[in-house]
């Protein structure tokens, strides 16, 4: 696929060292909360859609192809400070700083625990990094706070370079708020060992996989994993059945939270805590939770990439079992996946806001730098966010976890790229909505609750939290 090259957006005006600008005022701020939706809508691509192929410093992957931006910043000598909670973004930062020696610009990475509020806490003291890694989840809430740049001035050439799916996370009222870092296909991997023992086949379905666990939690396995403080599985398999909890209508944001494809999705967990198809190992006991799936006592997971690379570093004897599949998907509603996008954000009050988004985009671009972050190793086995993902899937692959089902890896991964979902929009009030419903989830999973009650509840805290706010709602 043609894209456009970074070169062509950073060379000549007016990407090269614009005036510093804080782009999102307190007042810009108000503003943007009867606006925000992260799914505003795909960017106009605009610019060249000339690759730049054989420009100086192009990247090729192992198949030969050219992908991502040729190395041509010259917009003098800056250094751009970039905090991410994972140090294993550090080889494709190295290689982005080789890249540029003679270029002026370069990238100063700081390994920063507990991200977002120490981001909050920087940008609060006056300081804080020229960009840094997030979610589309949380980005909603920097874009309201006016931490989070608004780069649409930079996006438009970019926008070809990227997926429709990551294209649209980063779009919030028909404005670019970040340069996407990775998205996340998910599939199911089952371990072929014990489905093969119980004489049973994988399930393609979320209502067969319930029978499944069934059988399996006679024997006194688990089926799936649920921790109590994360409800991301239960928010995504709402998405897949259809619902839509935010959606912004003219002035007014509409709050369906409590519909009946939440309750749907509420009902397959109740029934499956009641039957007691699911292990509650809280990922606060890591260790114990990959001791269970190294011991056969999970039988599935559902994940993406970069969740591989901590499961195959820490199972022993369960490596090698681990058999890749496609997402399962509500009946009759067809293939579908959904989940959150990665980001590099942009500090609005950066004075190098156009070197943050080139340095950003050459890392999630370029072929050599992709493939350093996706590796399952010594990177951050992120899956690219970029058009064309094809020739990147197989550095992805876990080999020792996956063994001798290697061969399902490349498929089972190009159709969960192709089945993903982008159409969610996370809400002005998402970040007080999520600890809400991080509560609601844990008392569920503990069996105080049942989850259909979580979706009442949680309607009923944002339209009250909305209106508070003084912002349009509908129900």
């Amino acid at each position: 696929m043609l894209s456009a090259s970074p070169e062509s957006v950073f060379k000549g005006e007016p990407f090269v060292r614009t005036t510093p600008r804080r782009l999102v005022t307190a007042v810009a701020a108000a503003s943007i909360l009867a606006l925000l939706s992260a799914c505003g809508g795909s960017p106009d691509p605009g610019g060249s859609t000339d690759p730049g192929a054989g420009d100086q410093g192009s990247a090729e992957t192992s198949s030969g192809s050219t992908q991502g931006p040729a190395d041509g910043w010259t917009g003098g000598d800056v250094t751009v400070t970039l905090w991410h909670d994972n140090a294993a973004i550090q080889p494709a930062v190295d290689l982005f700083n080789e890249a540029h020696a003679e270029q002026g610009i370069q990238i100063e990475f700081t390994e920063t625990t507990d991200l977002v509020q120490a981001v909050r806490n920087a940008v609060t003291a006056g300081t804080g990094p020229d960009a840094f890694v997030t979610q589309t989840a949380d980005l909603a809430s920097f874009i309201s706070e006016g931490t989070a740049a608004d780069i649409t001035d930079y996006y438009g050439p970019l926008a070809p370079l990227y997926s429709d799916v990551v294209n649209d996370a980063v779009t919030t009222g028909g404005r670019q708020w970040a340069v996407p870092a990775a998205q996340i296909p998910t599939f199911m991997i089952y371990n072929a060992d014990i489905w093969t023992e119980k004489g049973l086949e994988y399930p393609t379905t979320y209502e067969d996989f319930l029978e499944a666990g069934k059988t399996l939690a006679a024997d006194g396995i688990s089926i799936f994993n649920i921790a109590g403080e994360d409800p991301t599985t239960f928010i995504y398999m709402a998405w897949e059945a259809g619902a839509r909890w935010y959606e912004l209508d003219g002035d007014s944001w509409t709050i369906d939270i409590d519909s009946d494809e939440t309750r749907r999705t509420a009902e397959y967990f109740d029934a499956g805590l009641e039957a007691g198809i699911f292990s509650k190992i809280s990922y606060a006991e890591y260790a114990a939770m990959m001791q269970a799936y190294n011991d056969g006592q999970i039988a599935t997971r559902q994940l993406s990439t970069w969740q591989t690379k901590g499961m195959q570093a820490n199972l022993t004897t369960g490596l090698g079992a681990w058999d890749p599949q496609p997402n399962l998907e509500w009946a009759d509603n067809g293939p579908a996946n959904a989940a959150f996008t990665r980001v590099f954000a942009v500090n609005s009050a950066s004075e190098n806001i156009d070197a943050a988004v080139y340095a950003t985009s050459w890392l999630s671009t370029n072929a050599a730098s992709i493939e350093a972050l996706g590796d399952p190793e010594a990177g951050l086995s992120w899956f690219p966010a970029v058009a064309d993902a094809t020739p990147y899937i197989g550095a992805s692959l876990p080999e020792q976890l996956v063994g001798e089902h290697a061969d399902n890896w490349q498929p089972v991964v190009e159709n969960a790229v192709a089945t993903q979902k982008g159409d969610w929009t996370y809400g002005p009030n998402w970040a007080g909505a999520f600890l809400q419903l991080q509560d609601l989830w844990g008392k569920a999973v503990a069996g105080q609750i049942k989850t259909v009650d979580i979706a009442p509840a949680l309607q009923q805290w944002v339209v009250e939290d909305l209106k508070a706010q003084g912002i349009n709602v509908t129900e």
